[in-house]
């Protein structure tokens, strides 16, 4: 049962039992309980940063006097207030961070922007309270608090905001209320429900069964919001991109996320989100949109949509066709760049590759995988011929094969050390030639 209603006004006095914190964006009270800092986050799952922040509903205007009080806060918990954005692509203005302390805080903004809190700390602390006056009340929806009506009316209330702000258990969502006006989000519930199913299929192919300290999933979400500051150009030159704490939308692509049937059948939107799970000790240069298109294949064939690699399109060959040209003539070395020219065509011929092993193996394969380099990450400092002789290895010893004519037909060579270290476990290839299976 909730333990509070939305009123006709909808002023979004916000309490949720799912999330342990509660938003009052209206009045400015919230009582926050603690994330784990991105930082640790992303090094615990070998990859980049997801989102760390909670939002308080609530805009700056640059100049503006914020005053912001802090009740209960532990000598071992760290709390910020922060105004605007990371930077975005093609910007350099970041977020305004203050550190706040116990009592009586004041926040002057030196720019327009949502306010946000970092509550950083062990799991298991206490919830500080947060009183905040100054700034505009923003729309904010919680998943599981508030109907499709109640959204309607939080909007209603809060007609002349620059921004509208929905939060959700794996997900915070930030548009430009001229965005959302544009493409509303009608019913955030079913929203959140698609959003949660990609990112529940994404989880389970890295492995985050909660079986061990390493395996839980995390506390933190995927931030989408607009990048509203990139110029005319460089929008031609993106779709949407993924980066520490956020994954950049355009404006007109957000209904590829909040409409539920476009969400369940766009590559696209799979594509980023696979970016932010992908593992940084098996991830080099050449590989970087190649291996985050596995994510795409396994939430593709959850939704029951025709795989990519057999489609054919415009009378061209499909991908599984063309790469059967491709390694009959003699594949590119796996660790140099593609040529940017073709369009694309070269990372999805690779994905062959991965593809071909999950014929062979299953995505269990790609499970153990991720695990694995959970539990072995590589230093940062590693270079891309130690990820490939981590990745060839690693495969080598979860499937009891020795791989490496599989790989030498892809171009992807081991170096002489990691050669002497699978000779010494004397494995044989598989019955079959893996770079055979086109199917």
């Amino acid at each position: 049962m909730p333990l509070m209603r939305i009123v006709v006004s909808a002023l979004a006095l916000i309490s949720s039992a799912l999330f342990a914190s509660t938003y009052d964006n209206q009045a400015g009270r919230y009582q926050l309980t603690p994330l784990p800092d991105a930082v640790d986050e992303a090094e615990r799952m070998d990859r980049m940063q997801l989102c760390d922040l909670q939002p308080a509903g609530r805009h700056a205007r640059a100049g503006e006097s914020v005053s912001i009080t802090v009740t209960g806060l532990g000598d071992e918990q760290a709390l910020a207030a922060l105004v605007g954005f990371q930077p975005m692509w093609g910007s350099a203005l970041g977020q305004q961070i203050l550190t706040l302390e116990e009592g009586e805080n004041t926040l002057v903004a030196d720019q327009d922007g949502p306010l946000y809190f970092r509550y950083t700390g062990a799991a298991d602390a206490g919830p500080v309270t947060v009183r905040v006056r100054g700034g505009q009340p923003l729309p904010l929806y919680v998943d599981g608090e508030m109907s499709a009506d109640d959204w309607q009316a939080e909007l209603a209330a809060h007609a002349g905001a620059p921004f509208v702000q929905l939060i959700g258990d794996q997900a915070l969502i930030t548009l430009p209320a001229s965005v959302h006006a544009r493409h509303p989000i009608a019913d955030p519930q079913a929203s959140f429900a698609a959003i949660d199913e990609v990112l529940d299929l994404e989880n389970k192919l890295s492995g985050f069964d909660g079986g061990t300290a390493l395996d839980q999933p995390s506390p933190l979400r995927t931030h989408f919001l607009v990048d509203f500051r990139a110029s005319k150009k460089d929008r031609e030159s993106f779709y949407m991109y993924a980066t520490d704490q956020f994954v950049g939308m355009l404006a007109d692509n957000t209904t590829d996320l909040t409409d539920p049937d476009r969400l369940r059948r766009e590559w696209g939107i799979w594509h980023e989100t696979g970016h932010t799970q992908q593992q940084n000790s098996w991830t080099w240069e050449a590989l970087a949109e190649v291996n985050v298109n596995i994510y795409s294949l396994y939430v593709q064939e959850a939704m029951g949509v025709p795989n990519t690699l057999a489609q054919s399109e415009d009378g061209e060959p499909s991908y599984l066709e063309q790469a059967r040209d491709y390694l009959a003539g003699g594949a590119d070395n796996l660790l140099d760049q593609l040529d940017a020219d073709d369009d694309g065509r070269g990372f999805f011929i690779r994905l062959v590759m991965f593809h071909q092993l999950k014929q062979a193996y299953g995505w269990d394969l790609y499970i153990d995988l991720n695990k694995h380099f959970r539990a072995h990450p590589l230093p940062d400092d590693a270079s891309d011929q130690d990820k490939a002789d981590a990745l060839v290895i690693a495969l080598c010893e979860l499937t009891g094969a020795d791989l490496r004519p599989f790989f030498g037909r892809w171009g992807l060579a081991v170096s002489a050390q990691a050669n002497r270290k699978l000779d010494r476990q004397q494995l044989l290839p598989p019955d079959d030639d893996l770079s055979e299976i086109f199917e």
